[in-house]
């Protein structure tokens, strides 16, 4: 008996994850992403096969933002299964990155990315938020707070 293949998540599971992008004066970078039903995300991707976690995330945060970024810390994660907010089917293992910025300019990947402003965490709470960024924002707050240990870069 030959098995049915589920296309419910053509893609299988997902390995994808955020950057956390802090400035010198501690607000972070939000985004807006049409991908995203057009509400703040941060910037972030895919890890793709062969490359590691921490690498991937550094490299879609300039890849989007423009920016150098030194990884810090992973300060988040979780599970994602079709969102109401992304533009399809997807089921998300997602890392979220803590990152300061050493250099640039900010220079919005535009097929990703409409808007973008640095606003304090707490703020950033009250912006239109994706679904579960309102997670990775109260995880990093609590990591800044020293209420939450991360997961260490290895």
């Amino acid at each position: 008996m030959e098995k049915q293949k589920d296309e419910t998540f053509p893609r299988g599971i997902e390995i994808v994850g955020g950057v956390i992008i802090e400035n010198e004066n501690a607000e972070i970078l939000m985004t807006r992403s049409p991908k995203w039903s057009n509400k703040w995300v941060m910037p972030g991707g895919h890890v793709e096969r062969g490359e590691k976690l921490v690498d991937a995330l550094v490299r879609e945060g300039k890849e989007e933002t423009g920016l150098d970024l030194q990884p810090i810390d992973i300060v988040s994660f979780g599970e994602l299964i079709d969102s109401k907010d992304f533009h399809r089917s997807a089921h998300f293992l997602y890392f979220d990155v803590y990152c300061k910025v050493i250099r640039g300019k900010i220079k919005l990947q535009k097929e990703e990315l409409s808007e973008w402003k640095w606003i304090r965490p707490e703020e950033a709470l009250k912006l239109d938020l994706a679904e579960s960024y309102d997670k990775t924002l109260k995880d990093f707050i609590a990591y800044k707070h020293k209420k939450l240990m991360p997961i260490k870069i290895q």
